[in-house]
C-alpha cells in the first residue's frame, strides 16, 4: 500500500504547485476576479474550498487516520468537492462578461480536478479494510517527516490562500492596482508601474 500513499503525495503535491498558478496568475492577476461584481460569488468559493483543505491535508496526509477521523476526512473532501461543483456551476455567469472561461484555464481545471481527486482516491484506497471502522484506532501509524511535512504545507498554504481571498472581499483592497501601487512607493521599475 506504501506505493498509493506515495502516488497520493506526488498528486498533492502536483494539485498545490498548479493551484497556485491558477490562483496567482488567472484568478488574481490576468482576470482579477476579486474586483469583479459578478464574481464575488465565485471568489468566495475559492476562500471556501481553501479553508476546507486544511482539515482534508490535515485527516488524509498528517497521518495515517483511521475511524472517525478518516470518516470525517470522507466529509471534509465531500465538502469540498461539493464546493468545488458549485464553483464550476458558477463560472458561466461569473465570467459571461470575459467571454466565458479560456480554454487555457479550462484545460487547468481539468488537470487540477485531476490531480486533486487523484491523490484523495490513492489515499484512500491505501487504507486497510479495517480503519474504515468506526471502532478502529484514530491513529494506523505515520506516513513519516515528509508526508507531515508536505500536510503542513498543504495546511499553512490553503490557509494563507484563504486569508488572501478573505482580504481580497475588501473592495478598498480590491481596488488597488499596480499602477495605485507604484505612486504609493513611487515606482518605475516595471512595465506595469508605468502612468
Amino acid at each position: 500500500m506504501e506505493h498509493l500513499v506515495v502516488l497520493a503525495f506526488v498528486f498533492l503535491n502536483l494539485f498545490m504547485v498548479l493551484g497556485a498558478v491558477d490562483l496567482f496568475y488567472f484568478h488574481i492577476w490576468k482576470y482579477r476576479l476579486h474586483t469583479r461584481v459578478e464574481s464575488r460569488y465565485e471568489h468566495k468559493l475559492h476562500m471556501a474550498f481553501a479553508f476546507l483543505m486544511v482539515p482534508v491535508a490535515y485527516l488524509l496526509f498528517y497521518q495515517d487516520f483511521g475511524g472517525w477521523a478518516l470518516w470525517a476526512g470522507v466529509a471534509a473532501v465531500a465538502a469540498a468537492l461539493g464546493t468545488e461543483l458549485l464553483d464550476v456551476f458558477s463560472e458561466n455567469d461569473s465570467r459571461a462578461s470575459l467571454g466565458g472561461l479560456s480554454t487555457a484555464e479550462y484545460a487547468l481545471h481539468v488537470v487540477l480536478t485531476i490531480l486533486k481527486v487523484a491523490a484523495f482516491a490513492f489515499i484512500f484506497a491505501s487504507k486497510p479494510t479495517a480503519a474504515w471502522s468506526l471502532s478502529s484506532p484514530l491513529v494506523l501509524g505515520s506516513y513519516g517527516f515528509m508526508g507531515e511535512i508536505i500536510a503542513l504545507k498543504v495546511m499553512i498554504g490553503s490557509i494563507a490562500v484563504g486569508i488572501l481571498h478573505l482580504v481580497l472581499l475588501d473592495r478598498r483592497i480590491a481596488a488597488l492596482s499596480c499602477k495605485s501601487l507604484s505612486e504609493i512607493v513611487d515606482c518605475k521599475g516595471f512595465s506595469c508601474c508605468e502612468p
